[in-house]
């Protein structure tokens, strides 16, 4: 079981190593998303959806990247937000609809729908060191 959420972590690593390597930043929709794209390792800007309008977003998105992908939740109500945050900043910045697909599928794969589901993949790793540091004491 261990082996297998290791395998899941290092999946998600390595596409979050091909986010940074092609965006400037992503669009998430809340800070525990957000959070957890940090663990992943996104280096980019990130930008929360959350309780901001679009015009808000789009905005800030625009004059601060060149290059982005929108991450929202892999569900249907993630979807259209996705489409409507992709519709509303065309023309101002690149959004990557391909760096979507591919985080997607990894995501997916092991049936999560939203990047903050990828939170067990961490304690479980974190649990186990924090034991070690505490039978040395």
């Amino acid at each position: 079981m261990l082996k297998e959420r290791f395998k899941q972590l290092k999946n998600l690593e390595k596409a979050v190593e091909e986010l940074n390597r092609d965006l400037d930043g992503i669009i998430v929709e809340g800070f525990s998303d957000k959070r957890a794209m940090r663990k992943l390792g996104f280096e980019g800007k990130i930008f929360q959806s959350a309780e901001r309008s679009i015009e808000d977003l789009t905005e800030d998105v625009a004059r601060g990247t060149r290059k982005v992908a929108v991450l929202t939740d892999y569900d249907s109500h993630g979807r259209k937000e996705a489409e409507k945050i992709t519709h509303a900043l065309q023309g101002r910045t690149d959004v990557l609809i391909s760096a979507r697909k591919k985080f997607g599928e990894v995501l997916t794969s092991n049936d999560r729908h939203a990047i903050e589901d990828v939170e067990p993949l961490f304690s479980s790793w974190e649990d186990k060191f924090v034991d070690a540091a505490l039978d040395r004491l």
